[in-house]
């Protein structure tokens, strides 16, 4: 037991995951409940709402320029992958397609959390140091640039 009142669960320490079980579902909730209500809703949308009764305005940057934005395709991409239309969601958006995976391990880990009451973090592996987290944002920057520029290649829009 810690300081705060959690018990560790499993009798082996894991480099990539700690099990902790607090005193009070609240603090699983606080957890883990605002990342699975947020990535919920993302699968959720690009499973069930077809696109032609999302909300969403063409994209401002595309209208004004006549060039796609860095993000444009990401709808069409989510849609696509979680339709199983895995070669319609890489040529419409290739970083769209890591994006969604992302996505679904996000809600997997934080519903697991919710469903099981424990509270789930990561630990020395999973755990981002300060310097390396600007180089994720780096890298993800140059991906981000990369797929702009692929887009623009094709003429896709």
């Amino acid at each position: 037991m810690n300081s705060a009142g959690e018990r560790r669960i499993g009798a082996h320490h894991s480099p990539f995951l700690s099990l902790t079980r607090p005193r009070s579902y609240w603090d699983v909730v606080g957890a883990h409940f605002p990342l699975a209500l947020v990535t919920g809703i993302v699968l959720f949308v690009s499973r069930w709402i077809p696109d032609n009764l999302l909300p969403l305005r063409p994209c401002t940057f595309l209208q004004l320029t006549g060039y796609p934005c860095p993000f444009c395709g990401f709808t069409r991409s989510f849609q696509a992958m979680s339709h199983g239309e895995w070669a319609s969601a890489l040529y419409n958006s290739p970083i769209a397609c890591l994006v969604y995976i992302a996505v679904v391990l996000v809600f997997a880990w934080n519903a697991a959390g919710l469903l099981f009451g424990v509270k789930i973090s990561r630990n020395r592996f999973l755990r981002l140091k300060a310097g390396r987290t600007r180089w994720v944002i780096a890298v993800f920057s140059v991906l981000l640039a990369l797929n702009w520029a692929y887009r623009l290649g094709m003429g896709l829009k």
